[in-house]
């Protein structure tokens, strides 16, 4: 993989990340505001372009784990950047862990301290990477707690590999709030 066929988000929507020409909320984001959604002011680092499918591809799919360091650097600045108290990646269930035998979030962020807050409630469900667009638009909260966390006045940035809908990210997020985080922001490497 070139590292060149990339393509970095340059210009983007302040509230989800998507590249566009300006930083205006995008459609997507107002409809989060009007579902009364607080928006996560998402950063991703990536067009998620046919080079980051390839690539994501061959790490998350068929479980090539030394591809976690192509990015590792970059986003650990980011995070770093972002200045935020609690770092929280986006879990994989079980099941997931165990046939994958990695979590691909916890693996690109690898050197950064993180709290693995969130799990997945166990369900016999598609994977997420399964779903077409209306599907994951309307997946009920597959998250929960994995143990009483007060996150009261704190900031939390949640991590994701991939920013498709935002979805996960607004159900992770609503579980944060709910513990009494004040703000919650989010990153992925690939949006």
């Amino acid at each position: 993989m070139c590292r060149q066929a990339f393509s970095p988000i340059e210009t983007a929507c302040v509230g989800c990340g998507r590249q566009q020409n300006t930083t205006t909320l995008c459609q997507d984001c107002r409809r989060w505001q009007a579902q009364g959604r607080q928006l996560l002011e998402h950063r991703a680092l990536y067009q998620y372009n046919d080079a980051m499918r390839r690539y994501m591809q061959a790490y998350k799919f068929h479980g090539d784990y030394i591809l976690r360091q192509v990015f590792n650097d970059e986003l650990i600045q980011m995070i770093h950047t972002l200045d935020m108290d609690v770092v929280v990646p986006i879990p994989v269930s079980t099941t997931t862990l165990a046939t994958r035998g990695f979590n691909q979030t916890t693996g690109l962020i690898d050197g950064v301290a993180y709290q693995a807050l969130l799990e997945v409630a166990q369900t016999k469900k598609a994977h997420q990477s399964q779903l077409n667009r209306q599907a994951r638009m309307t997946r009920a909260q597959p998250f929960a707690m994995a143990a009483e966390t007060a996150l009261t006045g704190q900031s939390v940035l949640l991590v994701d590999d991939v920013y498709t809908t935002g979805n996960t990210l607004y159900h992770a997020a609503a579980l944060l709030y709910q513990s009494g985080a004040q703000v919650v922001k989010s990153l992925s490497l690939a949006r």
